[in-house]
Order: structure tokens, then C-alpha cells, then sequence
């Protein structure tokens, strides 16, 4: 029995051990990106319904590092249409908002945070209980501290890839006006051109209440067209 203990015990340190070498590999990994290593576009599927109005719109930008920081995100279309100048007008005056840019070097905020690990069908699960500060937010309001995490990784020829990030968020109140029931964000990674790992798709899934009204909102973005800029 003892000896089963002793086996079972040096099992788990091993384990624990090698978890810790492939979390320290992902954030590495994630530290070498940058959001100024690569231009893109991103097209924004959004759906939503508030006290049953239904509303869609697809909206596509353009990322380029290699502008200024006012310049960086240029509005290209809505609904298949040019933008009219109040919608360039309103896209510029958020711009601030998109501060922020999306993309695997942002794997690394979470995994610079403590984490338990467990695996599911032959990959690594890190289950992250809290995320950094600016990690996500709502109506300008930084809800991180109420947020948690699940990031899936794989590996294959001895590269680990983070394939997932599922991130929740708790029901909450957001500045005394909106009462949020649910949030869920999943993001999705694959690795690209010269090996690099790239985020190919999000999607954001909310529902709550406020002023009256009660509604839900779906959000697909999907990323494309890469081009390395430095």
C-alpha cells in the first residue's frame, strides 16, 4: 500500500511538473508575438435582439501596425457598403476602444496567471480562476476581475499550440445600469505562415437587461488576409 501511495504521489509531481514546463513554454511562446508583427482584417458578424427586434450587421476593418496609433483601423464596409462619413466619423471617435488588439500574444496575459491543470482527450486544460486587469470589458467598464478561464492546449512535434480560450464572465451589475445574466467569449487559434500561431476566430456570446430592456447579442469575428509587417 505504501509503496502504491509512493508510486501514485511521484506520478502526480511528475505530472505537475511537466504541466508547469508546458504552461512556461506557452507563455514564451506567446511573449514572442507582438500586436505589431502583423497587419489583417477582421469581419464582425453581430445578431442581435432587444425585446424581440431582431437586428444583423457585418462589419469589416483593416489592422496595420505599421500606421498611426489613430490610423491603425480603417472602416471598410457595413453590410457590403462603403461607410458613410457619420460611420467613419463614429468609427474614429471609438477608437480608443480598439486600443486593444486582438491575437495570440494576448495568450500570454493568462498564462502569466496561476492556473490548474487537468487533461480532456489527450490535450492540456489550464483553468485560470481570475484574468489581469484589461482582459475584458463592457460598456468601457473593465469586468476581468469577475472572469475566468479555460485555455486548451495541444501539442504536436514538440510545439504546444493554444487551440482555445474559453473565457466567462459572471452575472454582474455594469455601471448600475445593465444587470449582465451571461457572457461567454470563445476564441480560436491554428498555427499559420512560418509557424506562428494565429487567432482565426472569436466568438461572444451576452445576454442581461437594462433601461427597460432586455436582450441577447452574438458576435462572430473572423480574422484574415495576415501579413507580416516586421
Amino acid at each position: 500500500m505504501i509503496a502504491l501511495l509512493s508510486l501514485s504521489a511521484a506520478a502526480t509531481a511528475v505530472a505537475q511538473q511537466n504541466n508547469d514546463q508546458l504552461k512556461q513554454r506557452v507563455l514564451a511562446q506567446a511573449q514572442s508575438l507582438s500586436p505589431e508583427d502583423y497587419a489583417f482584417t477582421r469581419t464582425i458578424r453581430s445578431d442581435t435582439n432587444s425585446n424581440g427586434k431582431a437586428e444583423k450587421k457585418v462589419t469589416i476593418e483593416k489592422f496595420d501596425p505599421t500606421k498611426s496609433a489613430d490610423a491603425r483601423w480603417t472602416l471598410v464596409s457595413i453590410d457590403g457598403a462603403p461607410p458613410s462619413a457619420e460611420q467613419l466619423k463614429s468609427h474614429q471617435k471609438e477608437a480608443a476602444k480598439r486600443a486593444t488588439v486582438p491575437g495570440y500574444h494576448r495568450v500570454g496575459a493568462y498564462f502569466g496567471m496561476p492556473a490548474t491543470a487537468s487533461e480532456s482527450g489527450g490535450k492540456t486544460v489550464f483553468r485560470f480562476a481570475s484574468l489581469p486587469k484589461g482582459s475584458i470589458s463592457i460598456l468601457g467598464t473593465d469586468v476581468s476581475h469577475n472572469a475566468s478561464a479555460e485555455a486548451t492546449v495541444s501539442e504536436a512535434n514538440g510545439a504546444a499550440l493554444v487551440e482555445q480560450v474559453r473565457i466567462t464572465v459572471k452575472p454582474m451589475r455594469v455601471k448600475l445600469v445593465m444587470k449582465l445574466d451571461r457572457l461567454e467569449n470563445i476564441a480560436r487559434y491554428r498555427i499559420g505562415a512560418g509557424g506562428k500561431p494565429f487567432l482565426m476566430e472569436s466568438t461572444s456570446d451576452m445576454s442581461g437587461s437594462g433601461m427597460g430592456q432586455e436582450g441577447t447579442m452574438r458576435n462572430t469575428t473572423t480574422y484574415s488576409d495576415y501579413r507580416a509587417v516586421r
